[in-house]
């Protein structure tokens, strides 16, 4: 599998193949859009859809309710034209064997589910109050979107999934103090996105990918290593504007290949790879840390 970061010609947020077709009627029966959805965790068993629980459980390894997590219905764009898709009813497992996707619609089951150990990567892409979340694996990704706000109620799940695939401690690259970085920057090193704890190690560079037209702004990009992770972060390539950030986070045990592709960093992980596109400096620093 070749996953790239590269925006598509097509539609920049294509269909998923549990989503449905959308007519102008469906539409307005359903006037949810993705920044309307909330997941949330059940607080009672009886909360959750009907076979939902024992099907994610079967697959998962669901130890508590919190692994669990109800999306709601929505109509969402493409983002191309006027081309839109329904997204189902669905429930999220993040249990202790599997990430999974139960949808209510057009059958009731699991659509798509990614074993731990196959597992490869995780994208996590904020545009304002548009989030999307993405597990990626060689052959298959299970990606749900949803309003930036409801955040907090995934994170505590998502590192626990990222703890899970840490392994154990390995040694960070001996790396220069870079300069003084934009506010944002310096605000993004601090958070949970780059260190499982405050105040553990991390190794980082950073740069500033140039306009690619006139109309374009100047994007940071932040290339970072902590113990168990490669995290890449960088202003929304899907963005006219910097408000957000686009993360890439690639468990160190899984990774088996980095290379310099110029304009884009090779990644390669649990089989899959991955394309990034990185500024010049940014890739010489990979390349020297998984030398």
């Amino acid at each position: 599998m070749h996953s790239s970061r590269i925006p598509p010609r097509g539609p920049r947020d294509p269909a998923e193949s549990w989503e449905l077709p959308s007519t102008e009627t469906e539409e307005g029966s359903f006037p949810r859009g993705t920044c309307d959805v909330f997941p949330s965790s059940p607080r009672r068993i009886e909360d959750v859809a009907e076979g939902a629980l024992k099907a994610l459980n079967e697959i998962c390894g669901i130890e508590e309710l919190r692994q669990v997590f109800m999306i709601p219905w929505a109509v969402r764009s493409m983002g191309l034209g006027e081309q839109k898709v329904i997204s189902p009813g669905s429930v999220l497992g993040i249990g202790t064997r599997a990430v999974a996707l139960w949808t209510g619609k057009p059958e009731p089951g699991v659509k798509i589910a990614i074993p731990m150990e196959r597992l490869s990567a995780i994208e996590d892409v904020t545009i304002l109050l548009y989030s999307r979340l993405t597990f990626l694996s060689l052959g298959c990704q299970l990606t749900i979107r949803f309003n930036t706000l409801a955040r907090f109620a995934l994170e505590p799940a998502l590192l626990e999934l990222r703890q899970r695939l840490a392994g154990v401690p390995q040694p960070l690259p001996i790396e220069e103090t870079p300069p003084d970085l934009p506010i944002k920057w310096v605000s993004l090193l601090r958070s949970p996105i780059l260190r499982f704890h405050e105040g553990a190690p991390v190794a980082f560079r950073f740069a500033t990918a140039p306009r690619r037209s006139r109309h374009e702004r100047e994007r940071g990009q932040l290339l970072a290593v902590n113990p168990h992770e490669l995290v890449f972060m960088c202003d929304p390539p899907e963005s006219s504007h910097n408000y957000g950030e686009d993360s890439f986070i690639v468990p160190r045990p899984r990774i088996t290949r980095v290379r310099d592709r110029q304009k884009y960093l090779e990644v390669a992980s649990n089989g899959a790879r991955f394309s990034l596109s990185m500024a010049a400096e940014l890739r010489e620093a990979a390349v020297r840390w998984f030398a």
